[in-house]
């Protein structure tokens, strides 16, 4: 019986006999990657980037699921609770994107050729998707419908207690890179 570790050690194994390795080692090759791996305050100043921008879009998306649930933030339309924290979402979505490829520009190998980076691709896009989704068809189209139907459907619901729970995969499938098999 393999166990989680066995199952990601053995898919990095994996990603090491795929076109993933030759980006890396080609990526690792550039001015701009040793540049960046090779002083010393870089990666520390781009993981901080990386955090603070984590913390932004959560703790948004947090206030904006809790509104949904009616946990927090009641005494406000659900309109004023989405114009004031989807942008802060969206901002540190595009930090995340800028600081998290000068991550794998510094370190193509450790990041490209490591199972828990993949997971957190995939949950990443997952959350992009079901966000945009949710947004679009639940929230901006209904917006006028929040207040007077607050009781909302149960699916709305459950969608707003999946983002959440994406999110804090996400946040530790991000954490687990540093110490996944590889």
């Amino acid at each position: 019986m393999s166990t989680f570790g066995d199952l990601l050690y053995d898919l990095s194994q994996y990603l090491r006999t795929t076109p993933a390795l030759d980006l890396a080692d080609r990526i690792a090759a550039t001015s701009l990657s040793r540049s960046i791996s090779s002083n010393f305050w870089a990666v520390p100043a781009l993981q901080v980037a990386h955090i603070l921008a984590i913390a932004a879009a959560f703790g948004s998306v947090l206030m904006i699921n809790m509104r949904i649930l009616r946990i927090s933030g009641v005494d406000r339309t659900m309109g004023d609770t989405v114009a004031r924290f989807a942008p802060w979402i969206w901002w540190a979505l595009l930090v995340l994107a800028i600081s998290g490829l000068g991550m794998i520009i510094a370190e193509p190998t450790r990041e490209l050729l490591n199972a828990a980076f993949w997971i957190k691709m995939v949950l990443v896009i997952s959350m992009i998707g079901v966000t945009l989704a949710f947004q679009a068809r639940t929230v901006r189209l209904n917006v006028k419908d929040w207040e007077a139907t607050h009781a909302r459907r149960t699916s709305v619901r459950l969608t707003s207690a999946a983002i959440l729970l994406l999110w804090c995969a996400i946040i530790f499938a991000g954490r687990w890179i540093a110490y996944a098999p590889t």
